[in-house]
């Protein structure tokens, strides 16, 4: 009974022990936004940004630290695809809306620590560009 007690104590421990928040800086944007008849429009010029974006594993959000503090609870994690051009993580999401989201997180071969996020839902896509800034301790 001792050992069980010792073994979950230390799991425990080691669980609260690892940050699971990821802290990213956009540096641009751009748009794509879905007309009337549902096409998606070609992206908008792209512009300079500097928002925070952090990625919650124990809270299961995604904040966004634009002007109105955008909040993403994640209720889906899917498994990270590779390919020759890199890799993906997608989370399906509802917003501080209430509005199912999309979120992707797209790391190029060769980028070092550049990466995309697309937050998408039926109306929008946003892309930022973005500088992975490590796990928030």
């Amino acid at each position: 009974m001792k050992n069980l007690v010792a073994i979950l104590f230390f799991g425990l421990c080691t669980q609260l022990g690892f940050s699971q928040t990821y802290q990213f800086k956009t540096v641009n944007f751009s748009v794509s936004q879905k007309n009337e008849k549902g096409q998606w429009s070609k992206w908008s010029k792209t512009q300079p940004t500097e928002l925070l974006i952090n990625l919650d594993r124990n809270k299961h959000r995604f904040v966004v630290h634009s002007e109105i503090i955008q909040l993403f609870s994640i209720l889906k994690y899917e498994d990270k695809v590779e390919n020759e051009t890199g890799t993906s993580n997608k989370y399906f999401c509802v917003d501080n809306l209430g509005i199912d989201t999309v979120i992707t997180i797209v790391s190029p071969k060769n980028a070092g620590t550049s990466k995309q996020i697309y937050i998408a839902n039926d109306e929008m896509i946003i892309e930022y560009d973005l500088i992975y800034l490590g796990e928030k301790k």
